[in-house]
């Protein structure tokens, strides 16, 4: 039965893709079929096409050349709620940030200033601008559902005699259901040209243009959208160490922060480990509930925010404090205890397909945060670095939970939905792993820049995925919830139970009937991860240069001549489950979801007759 759902999942889903998810085609795109598969990316044409085209020449020789001096323009980011939105931008001298917000057509009655802070900075682009401060601001509680605003800002509040920027709109729509956009490395200035670290370059325009289609296309599939989430890599340049370095990035996120639908459209990103190193980052984006900057690296830390029933939670997979993302994520689940949907967007695709990552860096990076998912109850877990598109089958605790899935859904599932994106921009594109791991329902690698909509009602998740022009790029996919009682709730219900007040027999019952629910997942100890876990930042950290060919934890027996390698086998319980049990031909980590189903009710059968088996009081 299992392997009959896997097999069938994707023919039929790639059926019902159309009745979901609509492409909003471009002239040039109009007639296009839809697409996916597996493709060597040496044979990409697209950085050649679009230097060749007369579209980009005309904008890099026109607009560009004024726009990409500008680093310093204006972000939004979600609040920590709803009714909450915050302000990031640079300035060339220090004052008083404020902005200035309204309901369109009701100025007079509803304008609100908001002052905010300044701290101090010294960035530089290659275009000579040297920016002196960050400013930040924080609009709370004014925001209402479907409802159009418009704002101004100014580097320096002065009461009357302020100067406000041009005003720009931004709208609001239902709370309750809402779209987002999801798009993962547009890493501005990959794409690699001879004229880098000058004024010029080429490749921060070329990504910037196509990450601006990109972004343009998304506004016109999702044109209500309530911020992007963005799966981390928003630059390429890693280093900075040199000032050159940093002057590079900083023409980077001219790049990234360009698309005028960033006047409007809040980025809720994350940071990725080219990112990661800059304190840019965290001077660009004024992410919420990121004070207590765990999980943090240069560039910042873990946040989350709430918008309608749903819960959002970003992490810092450059940081492997286990502990640290714990204590985050439990503040966040408190912050919002009945929330319909916990999602977590980090960077290291921890289930993802792409040749580099998937089985290497991003594996090791497995076996601290997938635990965390697990304990979490997470509903789904966006994440990019793979440069590749990949969806994974239902996850818990490396075991794939095998619904059926042919009809492009699936009801009230146990475990957690991988989602890893694809390139934003085209600027770098990776070949998909020579093996299709077992818990992918499926991957593609085409060429072209993508994104996708997620849409959230109270009782549903659906993503859709296109490339830049509006195509539909992988199948629609859609997680339904309903009641129904969960493993994490039975185990809640079964640790509960005061012993004392029923027969042992019932007792032994409801026992008996958890241990093979339990069972079913394979839980066991993971030695190596609790080491790895233990020694995180030590000179004992096995996850610290473990793909150094001197390194005593790399794999030497599956790739002896590669540095980039994975963790050896035994070192880790979850890693041997999750990779070598499938390269070394054993049987994989698959549950029948209708086996479990059944095994879940006898647990609430047990549980049932419990009630009727109270020890008598003589």
């Amino acid at each position: 039965m299992k392997a009959k759902k896997l097999m069938t999942a994707s023919l039929v889903m790639g059926l019902m893709a159309s009745t979901v998810c609509t492409p909003v085609l471009s002239a040039s795109a109009a007639g296009q079929k839809s697409y996916g598969g597996e493709v060597d990316v040496r044979e990409s044409t697209f950085k050649d096409d679009t230097e060749a085209s007369k579209a980009f020449q005309d904008w890099k020789n026109g607009i560009w050349q004024t726009e990409k001096a500008d680093s310093g323009k204006i972000a939004l980011t979600p609040g920590a709620e709803e009714t909450d939105l915050n302000f990031a931008w640079y300035s060339k001298e220090a004052g008083t940030p404020a902005v200035k917000i309204w309901k369109k057509n009701q100025k007079t009655k509803t304008e609100k200033v908001v002052k905010g802070n300044a701290v101090s900075i010294n960035q530089e682009n290659w275009q000579g601008n040297v920016y002196k401060a960050s400013n930040k601001v924080s609009v709370e509680n004014y925001l209402k559902q479907n409802t159009v605003y418009e704002y101004q800002y100014t580097d320096n509040y002065d009461g009357g005699n302020t100067v406000w920027s041009e005003a720009e709109t931004y709208k609001t729509g239902k709370f309750s259901s809402f779209t987002a956009i999801l798009t993962g490395d547009p890493q501005i200035g990959a794409s690699g040209s001879s004229d880098d670290q000058s004024a010029n370059d080429s490749s921060a325009a070329r990504d910037a243009y196509n990450w601006n289609r990109t972004m343009e296309s998304a506004v016109k599939t999702a044109p209500n959208a309530a911020f992007l989430l963005s799966a981390g890599d928003q630059i390429d340049k890693s280093g900075v160490s040199k000032v050159e370095d940093k002057k590079t990035r900083e023409s980077e996120y001219a790049g990234y922060l360009y698309p005028a639908a960033f006047r409007s459209l809040p980025i809720a990103s994350t940071i990725g480990n080219h990112d990661t190193n800059g304190v840019d980052y965290t001077y660009h984006f004024n992410n919420p509930n990121a004070e207590d900057m765990l999980g943090s690296t240069a560039a910042g830390g873990d946040y989350y925010f709430s918008y309608g029933d749903v819960l959002f939670i970003s992490l810092n997979s450059n940081n492997r404090n286990q502990e640290e993302h714990r204590t985050l994520m439990k503040k966040a689940v408190e912050s919002h205890k009945d929330a319909a949907w916990k999602i977590v967007v980090f960077h290291s695709d921890i289930y993802g397909s792409g040749e580099p990552h998937a089985d290497t860096d991003a594996s090791s990076n497995r076996i601290i945060f997938a635990p965390l998912m697990d304990e979490f109850d997470v509903d789904v877990c966006l994440t990019g670095h793979d440069h590749t598109y990949s969806r994974s089958y239902q996850i818990y605790n490396g075991n794939v939970v095998d619904y059926d899935i042919s009809g492009g859904s699936v009801k009230n599932p146990e475990g957690t939905l991988y989602i890893t994106t694809g390139s934003g921009s085209g600027s770098k594109y990776y070949n998909l792993l020579n093996y299709t791991p077992y818990y992918i329902a499926e991957r593609t690698n085409v060429c072209l820049p993508a994104y996708s909509t997620l849409k959230f009602t109270k009782n549903s998740f659906t993503i859709c995925t296109y490339d830049y022009e509006g195509n539909q790029y992988a199948d629609a996919f859609t997680i339904n919830k309903g009641k129904e009682t969960t493993f994490d709730e039975l185990e809640e219900k079964v640790e509960a139970i005061d012993e004392k007040k029923y027969t042992k027999e019932s007792v032994a019952a409801v026992k008996t009937a958890f241990s093979e629910l339990q069972a079913m997942y394979e839980i066991t100890e993971d030695p190596g991860a609790d080491f790895a876990i233990a020694n995180y930042g030590t000179e004992n950290d096995p996850l610290s240069g473990y793909g150094s060919v001197d390194s005593e934890y790399r794999d030497t027996e599956t790739s002896p001549d590669e540095v980039f390698n994975r963790l050896k086998r035994g070192f880790s319980t979850l890693l041997d489950k999750t990779i070598y049990q499938q390269l070394d031909g054993k049987e994989l980590p698959i549950v029948d979801a209708d086996d479990y189903e059944d095994a879940k009710d006898q647990v609430v059968t047990a549980l049932h007759h419990l009630k009727k088996a109270k020890k008598v009081n003589k």
